[in-house]
């Protein structure tokens, strides 16, 4: 493998923390927990209450066509945005990039478009195929994030998808650095992004007894190597 040196050069985030770097490292530095009560629907009758969801967020700001809002999923928006803010972290001109080929996207995600599917197959039980989105396919499918951030950038180097659960976004890193380290591309906007605190989602983690039930204590749930640990929080 050739000997070139790797760096970071810019990040850019979007989580329950925080949605920006200067927030989200603070609150980080100052032991601030993103575990809250879930909100995002009604958890009657759910095992699981707590999540650490992103709050506050408008995906608008990131998108300079809001039709594509519209026609992609909570996980794509999340991506986009993080994207857009490691983009302007980095100091890149990408308005005067000249070798877009050798600019990849490795974006990934353990699960992709999960509300997407929900919705939509409620739509096809009650309503019939008829009425299901021509957007459907593309709004759920994993890879579509890392395709939409290289269309908004145009960007025409590799373009990948790891989906390997939990490990996804560090996989991405890891193997954006390989492809760079070995001379097939030269920069890349790696990472990852989840929006599966969802009924399903939250539902189907907590058939396995996955997921922690302390919901009376959001932020001290997340234990996993505390012998009274009793499930992961999403």
């Amino acid at each position: 493998m050739p000997d070139r040196r790797v760096v970071i050069t810019g990040m850019g985030v979007v989580t329950p923390v925080g949605n920006d770097l200067e927030i989200f490292w603070s609150n980080l530095r100052n032991g601030v927990s993103g575990i809250r009560t879930i909100d995002a629907f009604d958890t009657t009758g759910y095992d699981c209450k707590i999540g650490g969801q992103v709050r506050d967020f408008d995906p608008k700001p990131f998108f300079k066509n809001p039709k594509d809002i519209r026609r992609t999923d909570r996980f794509t928006h999340l991506a986009m945005a993080a994207a857009k803010i490691a983009m302007a972290d980095s100091g890149i001109d990408i308005d005067n990039l000249k070798e877009r080929d050798r600019f990849g996207v490795l974006v990934s995600t353990g699960i992709g478009g999960l509300k997407t599917l929900q919705d939509q197959l409620q739509i096809l039980l009650t309503k019939g195929p008829g009425r299901n989105s021509p957007f459907t396919i593309p709004m759920l499918i994993s890879n579509m994030a890392g395709g939409v951030i290289s269309m908004e950038f145009d960007l025409r180097g590799p373009n990948l998808c790891i989906v390997t659960a939990c490990a996804t976004s560090n996989n991405a890193i890891g193997e954006s650095w390989r492809i760079i380290k070995s001379g097939d591309a030269d920069v890349f906007l790696a990472g990852g992004a989840e929006a599966s605190i969802v009924e399903i989602g939250i539902a189907g983690f907590s058939a396995m007894k996955a997921l922690s039930t302390r919901n009376d204590e959001p932020e001290r749930a997340s234990r996993p190597f505390d012998r009274d640990r009793d499930g992961f929080v999403m």
